[in-house]
């Protein structure tokens, strides 16, 4: 009826577009394409997996990262204690730094520090912390294809165990600062990621540590070599 009254040409008097309808008319062909739910999660399935891969690999490399660092950290702090105990005996022997002169003067129990030697002392301590982590990876490695370790084996894989993470390389000294009573260091290395992103040429991260300390001596009253 409705569809009569529509194109009756008494009621109107304008022509008809058939486009018109086409499109109004019978909407009923396309309300069953429209309303079919039938296909496949395929897709869906993948992108998830991707991703969950993806993250899987990200957080990898995080906890790689985080890891190294503290190593290249606890590297750092070794060498600058080490370097903080190159003593200047030319300026503590001038009676400056003597027990007895704290007890009547203001002088400065810090302990003064030769920078020469607390430099060269700083580089051998990270470079023997670097060799000995190396040596211990290789002893772990052999360890693992023998049925019977060796001395050096035993003594790597006991209490002296590796400071540095086998992730890091080109351990170096980028920074040196020395005042005579402070030593500041700053170290860098490069950490290599354990899954490399070769698709975003991502392979490893440019890490750096800074450490810094001194030497204080006790206050303390030595009368002919008795400390009181």
């Amino acid at each position: 009826m409705g569809l009569k009254r529509l194109i009756n040409p008494t009621k109107w008097s304008s022509p008809i577009n058939p486009y018109w309808l086409h499109t109004h008319v019978k909407p009923s062909r396309l309300c069953p394409s429209l309303q079919n739910e039938d296909g496949s999660i395929s897709v869906l399935v993948f992108g998830l997996f991707a991703v969950v891969l993806l993250s899987g690999v990200v957080l990898t490399d995080i906890s790689a990262v985080i890891v190294a660092q503290r190593s290249l950290v606890q590297a750092t702090e070794s060498a600058a204690q080490s370097a903080a105990h190159a003593l200047d005996l030319e300026t503590y022997y001038q009676g400056k730094h003597s027990a007895l002169s704290f007890l009547v003067t203001d002088a400065s129990p810090v302990i003064p520090i030769d920078c020469k030697v607390a430099s060269s002392r700083a580089s051998e301590t990270l470079a023997d912390i670097a060799n000995t982590s190396n040596i211990a990876n290789t002893s772990n490695r052999d360890y693992d294809s023998s049925s019977r370790p060796s001395a050096a084996k035993q003594f790597f894989s006991g209490s002296n165990k590796e400071l540095l993470r086998r992730e890091l390389s080109n351990v170096h000294i980028s920074d040196f600062q020395c005042n005579g009573t402070e030593v500041l260091i700053r170290t860098s290395a490069k950490a290599w990621l354990p899954i490399s992103l070769s698709l975003f040429s991502f392979e490893s991260v440019d890490l750096s540590a800074s450490a810094g300390t001194t030497s204080v001596k006790k206050r303390v009253l030595s009368i002919f070599g008795i400390n009181l």
